[in-house]
């Protein structure tokens, strides 16, 4: 009766081997699963005169191939080249727009002095004022389209931005169901149910992707832990912490993020913390590589259209006249911040548009004096004049109503620039090329000979526009060349901790099907044993 006992645990441990083998191949192709090992063991024994005789085979259990060290490398390989990933797909617009030779800003100025040289050999000739005007014109437009570009850019990362933070809540959230499912399974059987183990990992794949985390897990009860890459928790248990985006109180234009703690009070995060994963990337390039470009771009059309306005009011036009501003420049605004207690207001103005700075400043009043803080954190102490008004880095701000201590505004004095300039005059009579008020003089070239110096004079610091237009385009480029270069590195070094990890969990096709023949024979061997021990037993009930 033994040999049949041995026979039986034989195949019993040889059917869930082979039923084992055949999960994995089933779902061989199935994203994320981890593969499953059979576990068997001795099934004791006992001892008589003769010697040691074993009582066959059993099923220990079913083992999960993982490696919580290799899944943590993964996720953070992920979590860093989601970043490169996530900015260099929002660069890539800016880098083609100012690639764009037909109409980027270095084009569409090229093509003004080329018009004014034209009209610089007969200045009175109306085609040639008229080319010349339409350049100006086509200037203006390039500049509004690169701007409606840069808005179209900064609404899409805040949209994404917003998409990000509802994900990370859906993949927090249904990492903490899965803690609740595999804790009760785990309770009820003290067995871990690997279909749901796979499930969270994959779950926790989903958040790296997403944000940067650091994961803690309970080997034995199958529970992790979440915490965001700024030390806050995002799941504990089966408890959530979900993050939140809102319009910023200071920039209507701009979303935050902010962390939902247990008491529920929205605790703005500190985004400089947020490096990984594809919300961090989007962070990092709204902050950093777009303010940077639309800043330049702005600072470029200000102090482009300035150095025309001034040189063409020098002049006279066609008819005689003083020359007004070729370009029209929008005024800048003061942006109040939403939790303001009073009613004041900011009117901007320029005293000196060749000292505007493309930042942010910050001016906060406090009662009876504002100060002015820069983004950088540089305090700037204002020149008050008799009226009451503030003057600093060629502004002039004038302040009314009724502000209360603490409240603050934010102005950009470019911003905008490059998407409202136009061209002020009508026609290009207007273009102020002589240097008399005499209309007879219609030849006079000399004040149109100082609009065409404007090309190698310093305009922008101690940049010429083309020059300040060149350093935008490597500003851009040299962006583009790191985080190329950067993506790939990251890009390398996932796919060499993924093999590692499927090297651990992934199956192997070839390793399954040599596994089913071995325990295919291994089946059929104990089948052997068990007609053995039939016919023995047949053969003992024979005798008489």
């Amino acid at each position: 009766m033994n040999l049949m006992y041995l026979a039986r645990s034989g195949l019993n441990s040889a059917q869930s081997a082979l039923q084992v083998v055949g999960n994995n191949l089933n779902n061989a192709m199935t994203p994320g699963y981890s593969r499953q090992n059979i576990l068997l063991g001795e099934a004791g024994g006992h001892i008589v005169a003769n010697g040691f005789f074993g009582f066959g085979v059993q099923t220990d259990g079913v083992q999960r191939a993982c490696d919580g060290f290799i899944n943590n490398q993964l996720r953070d390989a992920t979590t860093h080249f989601m970043a490169y990933k996530s900015r260099l797909e929002q660069l890539t617009p800016i880098d083609n727009m100012l690639a764009d030779d037909s109409t980027n800003f270095d084009s569409s100025l090229n093509a003004i002095f080329s018009a004014l040289e034209k009209m610089n050999d007969d200045p009175a000739k109306p085609a040639l004022r008229q080319g010349a005007y339409q350049q100006f014109q086509a200037m203006a437009a390039s500049l509004n389209n690169q701007s409606t570009t840069l808005d179209g850019l900064e609404k899409n990362t805040n949209q994404q931005i917003s998409q990000s933070v509802t994900q990370i809540n859906d993949a927090a959230k249904q990492v903490a169901e899965l803690n609740q499912q595999i804790d009760k399974i785990y309770a009820q059987t003290g067995t871990l149910p690997m279909n749901l183990l796979d499930a969270r990992d994959n779950a926790l794949g989903a958040l790296s992707e997403l944000t940067g985390i650091k994961v803690n897990e309970n080997s034995t009860t199958g529970r992790v832990d979440v915490i965001l890459s700024n030390g806050l928790p995002l799941v504990n248990g089966t408890t959530t912490y979900p993050l939140k985006a809102t319009v910023a109180n200071d920039n209507p234009r701009q979303m935050v993020v902010s962390y939902i703690d247990g008491a529920g009070n929205e605790l703005p995060l500190d985004e400089s913390k947020i490096s990984g994963g594809k919300l961090g990337g989007l962070l990092q390039f709204r902050d950093k590589e777009l303010v940077s470009a639309r800043n330049q771009l702005n600072q470029l059309s200000l102090q482009m259209a300035n150095k025309f306005n001034q040189v063409n009011r020098q002049g006279f036009d066609l008819n005689g006249q003083a020359g007004e501003d070729i370009f029209t420049i929008s005024a800048a605004q003061a942006i109040a911040n939403r939790n303001n207690a009073g009613d004041g207001q900011l009117t901007v103005s320029f005293s000196d548009i060749t000292a505007i700075q493309a930042q942010d400043y910050t001016l906060t009043f406090n009662d009876p004096d504002w100060q002015v803080e820069t983004e950088d954190g540089r305090t700037i102490t204002p020149t008050v004049a008799a009226d009451g008004s503030l003057e600093f880095d060629g502004m002039t701000i004038m302040p009314a109503g009724s502000p209360q201590a603490g409240d603050s505004f934010v102005i950009n004095p470019v911003a905008g620039t490059a998407g409202n300039i136009r061209v002020g005059l009508t026609d290009g009579d207007g273009i102020a090329a002589s240097s008399s008020p005499d209309p007879a003089e219609e030849s006079n070239n000399e004040n149109l000979k100082v609009l065409l110096a404007i090309r190698d004079q310093a305009v922008v610091g101690k940049s010429t526009l083309s020059e300040a237009f060149a350093s935008l385009v490597s500003s851009v480029g040299s962006a583009m060349s790191s985080l190329k270069t950067q993506g790939q590195t990251g890009y390398q070094a996932l796919e060499a901790v993924a093999r590692q990890q499927q090297a651990v969990s992934g199956v192997d096709l070839n390793e399954e099907f040599i596994n089913m023949q071995m325990f295919t024979q291994y089946y059929q061997a104990n089948a052997q044993v068990l007609q053995t021990a039939t016919t023995v037993f047949d053969t003992l009930l024979a005798i008489r």
